[in-house]
Formats: structure tokens, C-alpha cells, sequence
């Protein structure tokens, strides 16, 4: 089974440069170079246009003086044509702007745009709560460009975690397909079912685990099939897509995690989705693409909850 190509949040172009990392001068070079441009990120959230490009900045017209940014600056990458760095910042930096989460509107972006707004999205999550090391209380200070923080009393180099976890598209032997409504979502909101792996586990164990646990239904291990993975950096996952068959159907919640779990053939989802009754996640998340990979063909963006 294929790959999903082009997952929305898992595009990427630009060269992320981990040999300029060891250069303790890459911030003094970057701000004096006539091709770098600064993409601000603030609360999770950046600055685009009109059109829902990003807006990047010059350091020549950035308002706020290098000294006072280097704390809270970080290398995104480069090519050709530019350097980009990220500066977490205030949203009054960029002047007049409307400001958006990758997580709704990143499928509409080009492949360069949203391989650095993802990039600079998750280093300015983890950046906020990593001041102090997790160790002994120290404070921290930031390194290698920005990918790594250095404790200053334990001498502890700390760096950016992901959290892995699993979504999987579950369907039986009538090809229907299993989703799911978690508890305090509207009516109509349905989804695959996903979870977090746990310490010790593989990520194959954790789609067997938590699709009993969610749904009471048994998936054959030996079924699955891993479709691909994009970043969601909301606040620090990697989501890992995979397709699964069910060995029972008999849907069963044991707790108040999901609220109502439902099979639908591709007939009973097309018309819940025409009618309103079925909205699904946002174009940009990896549950959209396995639900598409099910349906067989292009989902409409009107089905969409976004």
C-alpha cells in the first residue's frame, strides 16, 4: 500500500541547515545578510496575507534590535534565495496583520511556507516551556541556534521532544469504515480514532491498544498498514497514520473518553455528510487524508467542520 503523499503539515523544501547550528556566530550572520527574512510566531499562531501567505520580514525592517531577540530566536533553514529565521515575538512586530494556526489553515499553504511555519510552530511551543531545566530548576539558555537549551548549573543540554502517536482508519470485512465523536465535541463532529503511544510500546501496538480501548473493537495486528506521518505541533505530536481491519464489530465504550463510536458504509457517510450530519476534521489534519484514502476519491471541503 502506498504512501499518502503531500500530507498538509509534512511538506517541506527548505534545507534545515543543521551544520550552521555549531556556529555561534549564525545569528550575527543571518542579521546582516541582505537575504534573510524573520517569520515571527506568536502563541502558535503567524502572520500571513490577504491570501494566507506568511509574512516574512527583513532584519533591516524588523522594529526590534538584535540584542534584545536572541533568546528568542531560532534558524529555521535555508536555500537559494534565503536564510529564514523565526522570532517568537509580539504580534505588534509585524504591524497590521491577521494571524492564523497552521492547524486550520496550513493545507492552503505552499509546500516551503509550511515546511518553516511548522518548524518555527513547534520550536516556539517547545521554547515556552523549557525556560528552566527539568532536572534541577535551572535556568536555561538557548544553543545551537535555537535547537537545543543548555542548563546552567547542572551543565544538562536539553532539546526539543516529539510525543508520538497513532490515528488509524479501521474498517471490516463489509469495507465500512469505524469513527468515532470524543466526549464534548458538537453532535456532528466524527473522527478516526487516535491516541498517544505509551512508554514502551511500538506505535503498532498502541493502534491495537487504543482502538480497544476507545471502541471495544479487536483490529488483526497483522492488518496494518502504515500510510505516512505528519507533524502536529499542537502542542508537540507526530501523528502516524495507519489503516487497520477489524476482527470484531460490535462496538463497546468502557469509558467517558468517546462519547458515540459508529461504522458507516461509504453510502450512510456520503449522505451524513451531504446532509450535515457527518462533519469531518479540517483539510489540513492526517484524519482527513485517511478518511479520503478509505472513500476512494476527493472528500468535499464543505464536509469538513473547518
Amino acid at each position: 500500500m502506498d504512501l499518502l503523499q503531500d500530507l498538509a503539515l509534512a511538506r517541506f523544501t527548505v534545507d534545515r541547515a543543521a551544520a550552521v547550528r555549531a556556529n555561534p556566530n549564525w545569528i550575527e550572520d543571518a542579521w546582516n545578510d541582505s537575504r534573510t527574512r524573520i517569520l515571527l510566531v506568536n502563541e502558535s499562531k503567524i502572520p500571513v496575507t490577504d491570501d494566507l501567505s506568511p509574512i516574512f520580514i527583513a532584519p533591516s525592517a524588523f522594529p526590534v534590535a538584535l540584542e534584545d531577540l536572541r533568546e528568542a530566536t531560532v534558524l529555521l533553514g535555508l536555500d537559494d534565495d534565503h536564510t529564514y529565521i523565526a522570532v517568537f515575538g509580539n504580534k505588534d512586530h509585524v504591524g497590521e496583520a491577521v494571524w492564523v494556526s497552521l492547524r486550520d489553515f496550513g493545507s492552503t499553504m505552499t509546500a516551503r511556507d509550511v515546511g518553516l511555519a511548522i518548524t518555527a510552530t513547534a520550536l516556539a511551543t517547545w521554547h515556552a516551556t523549557h525556560s528552566f531545566c527539568p532536572l534541577c530548576g535551572g535556568v536555561t539558555q538557548v544553543i545551537q541556534a535555537g535547537w537545543a537549551r543548555h542548563c546552567t548549573v547542572d551543565d544538562k543540554t536539553h532539546f526539543p521532544r516529539t510525543e508520538p502517536a497513532m490515528i488509524v482508519a479501521v474498517e471490516d470485512d463489509q469495507e465500512r469504515i469505524l469513527l468515532g465523536r470524543r466526549t464534548g465535541w458538537e453532535p456532528s463532529w466524527f473522527s478516526t480514532l487516535a491516541g498517544f503511544v505509551e512508554a514502551g510500546e511500538s506505535c503498532e501496538a498502541a493502534v491495537v491498544r487504543e482502538v480497544l480501548e476507545e471502541s471495544g473493537i479487536r483490529v488483526d495486528p497483522e492488518s496494518l498498514r502504515y500510510l505516512g506521518s505528519q507533524p502536529w505541533p499542537f502542542p508537540a505530536s507526530l501523528m502516524m497514520g495507519y489503516r487497520a481491519k477489524a476482527l470484531t464489530t460490535e462496538v463497546e465504550l468502557h469509558d467517558d473518553e468517546m462519547h458515540e463510536v459508529k461504522w458507516f458504509s461509504r453510502a450512510e457517510f456520503e449522505q451524513a455528510c451531504n446532509v450535515g450530519d457527518l462533519k469531518l476534521p479540517n483539510p489540513t489534519s492526517i484524519a482527513w487524508r485517511l478518511i479520503e484514502h478509505w472513500y476512494g476519491q476527493e472528500l468535499q471541503r464543505s464536509w469538513s467542520r473547518a
